[in-house]
């Protein structure tokens, strides 16, 4: 299980951040959406047998983040059903 606490987090690079450092996104992560999606998206970082992702301050973030947090959600849930193909359990709790 991975917590990503939004509490505070008030800018997109803020978010980009808070996503590489919480969720443990590798080196090479890009700051952006698209690397977002890949890294979320790699058997090389995805090593364990399956992923809860807990995001705090989920509610106040989307009023925060707008638009960004649709494309943040979206990709969630990309990721979600991508691992789903996969036999993998990847699941994201919105807190």
């Amino acid at each position: 299980m991975l917590t990503l606490d939004l509490t505070g987090v008030r800018s997109k690079k803020g978010l980009f951040e808070a996503l590489a450092t919480h969720l443990k996104l590798p080196k090479y992560f890009g700051h952006n959406w698209d690397a977002l999606a890949d890294c979320l998206m790699d058997d090389s970082w995805a090593k364990r047998g399956g992923y809860t992702i807990i995001v705090l301050d989920a509610t106040a973030a989307g009023r925060r983040f707008g638009d960004d947090w649709n494309t943040l959600t979206d990709i969630f849930d990309e990721a979600c059903i991508w691992w789903s193909e996969h036999d993998k359990p990847f699941h994201v709790v919105l807190t």
